[in-house]
């Protein structure tokens, strides 16, 4: 295989690749960064920055193949990562939801794309990426790039392809090999064969809808003492709110809530641009007589057990427990636990990416992957900023609302009196039954 300009896919894009080719005007697993410019962006300066991207990531600018031995990413002969500067009459919302909304073609490439959108009272910076080459510290790495391409910088040489290759080849083997066997027993004590009940029935209108109900400042300190205090993490402690409120609003007991595992376990992934991320259907039973401070130890030590066994590719972990077809995936992919540290990254401040004649703040982070509901909580340096997506309008305006009121509620009663039953089960709440 010429490792130059062709590499295999992982078993995780193999699966992106195949829901692609089933609906390929979806506009599902786009990766949407925006950022509001403060300043006169250099356009030119941004078109040779891009240039460097492309060049130092060719993967950005790939295409799927299909060959005899299996799909493959190319980016032979690709053409540049496209920029485009435009004015809109829409406003920002609109503007960018439009924009980024249009898929992409994978057996045609590039894969990447850039937009400057200028509106009444805006200029927008576009940066959208489909998720087959790209994940959250990849978009970290991405910006990093950029901002030294834009200030003129060369970006230093470093091998985007072996590290994707092993990725591959290692998927590949867990996947079909004894090598998986120890995860694939884990994941069958853990999930059972049995389908999951459903607790989110469709009741939207097909609206794409987006409502933000950050963590306030004051109450995310007093949760991450609460967590430390009791020995967890502060994503554990927020974790266990969310099931508490799902349980509170639905009145399931038993559920089912995707968690993304950052798949970068091999020090040769930790600068590579790519799609490493397993999402893990993560299954917890809770009963009216827990209490937060119970729950939450007990979600560390399944959390520790998952992550353990996180790098069994998704494909395989439901092939396992049986858990395929049309229904198994409308009841695992009912709702995704996004926890994204936008700041991680040393030296990379998304709310304040200065590239010297202008500045970049992130703005909101829109997105569909394929689930009915995305809760994702974005930690930067503007604090705890959570974002509720109901990306096909499946869930409702009303539903989305009342799940983000009851989860600061939540929140707020685990940092108060961890010892207390967590919540019960709403009755007669507006939207739900």
């Amino acid at each position: 295989m010429d490792t130059v300009s062709r590499i295999p896919l992982s078993v995780g894009q193999q699966a992106l690749w195949l829901s692609w080719m089933l609906e390929p005007e979806r506009p599902i697993h786009l990766i949407p960064m925006q950022l509001l410019v403060r300043g006169e962006l250099d356009v030119s300066r941004l078109h040779a920055a891009v240039t460097a991207l492309g060049e130092a990531y060719p993967q950005l600018r790939g295409r799927v193949e299909k060959i005899p031995g299996g799909p493959v990413l190319t980016w032979r002969d690709a053409p540049e990562i496209p920029v485009v500067d435009k004015t809109s009459e829409l406003e920002r919302v609109d503007a960018v939801r439009q924009t980024w909304r249009q898929p992409f073609d994978l057996t045609k490439g590039p894969l990447a794309r850039v937009h400057v959108l200028r509106g009444r009272g805006y200029t927008v910076f576009l940066l959208t990426v489909h998720h087959i080459v790209a994940d959250g510290e990849s978009i970290l790495i991405l910006f990093e790039a950029l901002r030294q391409a834009y200030a003129g910088q060369a970006l230093a040489p470093a091998d985007q392809v072996g590290p994707l290759v092993e990725f591959a080849r290692r998927s590949q083997a867990l996947a079909e090999t004894s090598r998986g066997d120890p995860a694939r027993a884990h994941w069958r004590r853990v999930l059972g064969t049995e389908m999951p009940p459903e607790y989110l029935p469709p009741t939207g209108d097909g609206t794409y809808l987006m409502h933000q109900a950050d963590v306030p400042a004051t109450l995310a300190e007093r949760i991450r003492a609460r967590a430390s205090e009791l020995g967890v993490s502060y994503f554990t402690a927020l974790l266990a709110g969310y099931l508490v409120t799902l349980r509170s609003c639905t009145g399931v007991d038993d559920l089912l809530v995707s968690l993304p595992f950052h798949g970068r376990t091999e020090p040769g992934l930790r600068d590579t641009v790519g799609y490493f991320v397993n999402a893990l259907p993560f299954r917890h039973r809770l009963a009216a007589t827990d209490t937060y401070a119970e729950l939450v130890v007990r979600l560390r030590l399944e959390l520790k057990a998952c992550y353990h066994h996180a790098e069994l590719p998704l494909p395989a972990i439901m092939r396992e427990v049986r858990l395929v077809g049309p229904e198994a995936g409308k009841r695992t992919r009912q709702t995704i636990f996004q926890y994204w540290h936008a700041g991680a990254r040393a030296g990379v401040d998304l709310q304040r990416l200065d590239l010297g004649d202008c500045v970049l703040s992130l703005l909101e982070n829109e997105s569909s992957a394929g689930f009915a509901m995305a809760m994702h909580i974005r930690e930067d340096s503007s604090g705890t900023r959570v974002l509720w997506k109901d990306p096909e309008g499946m869930v409702g305006a009303v539903r989305v609302r009342t799940l983000a009121e009851v989860y600061l509620t939540v929140l707020s009663a685990l940092a108060d009196d961890p010892g207390s039953r967590i919540a019960p089960v709403l009755t007669g709440h507006a939207g739900w039954s």
